[in-house]
């Protein structure tokens, strides 16, 4: 499996390729990207940000690359991929985000060290996560990436600032 893991060149994208051990990792980015390929992941430039095409842009690189599976992780790019899952999936491309009448209850929240990755509620790894926020998420069918603060029992999906 392939997963195109955008933001790549944050901490944050970085953090989240250890939860996907047999897959083949690209962390894609606007702007300048590292001509980097390890054997566990690989850079991808996505071309210049511009935020009225950011959807289609992403499908394009998924089709181009021969990705299987998206996580997009700047916020524009959620938004604008939430709106056109449908399309993704017409592609056969898996994209980590929750539905779009979903996006607004899990964006913008208080975030912590504790974060999991779930694809219909099956968590693919939740790193410091208890029993009982695995089935919250479970019982939610959660999709993507997400910060659980376990003082709220808020789960927050996980996204990086646009870039500028």
């Amino acid at each position: 499996m392939k997963i195109l893991i955008t933001g790549g060149k944050t901490a944050t994208a970085l953090k989240l390729i250890k939860a996907f051990d047999q897959a083949s990792i690209i962390l894609g980015d606007y702007g300048d990207a590292p001509s980097i390929k390890i054997n566990t992941y690989e850079f991808a430039n996505l071309g210049p940000w511009n935020a009225e095409v950011l959807a289609h842009n992403l499908l394009t690189k998924c089709l181009d690359y021969g990705v299987d599976m998206l996580l997009p992780l700047y916020e524009a790019e959620i938004k604008a991929v939430s709106k056109s899952l449908l399309l993704f999936e017409e592609f056969g491309l898996k994209v980590l985000l929750p539905e779009p009448d979903q996006l607004d209850a899990f964006l913008n929240g208080t975030t912590t060290k504790q974060w999991a990755i779930f694809d219909q509620g099956i968590a693919v790894n939740a790193q410091l996560l208890d029993e009982a926020a695995i089935s919250e998420a479970l019982a939610a069918h959660l999709i993507g990436a997400y910060y659980f603060n376990a003082e709220t029992g808020d789960f927050v999906l996980v996204s990086i600032a646009d870039p500028q």
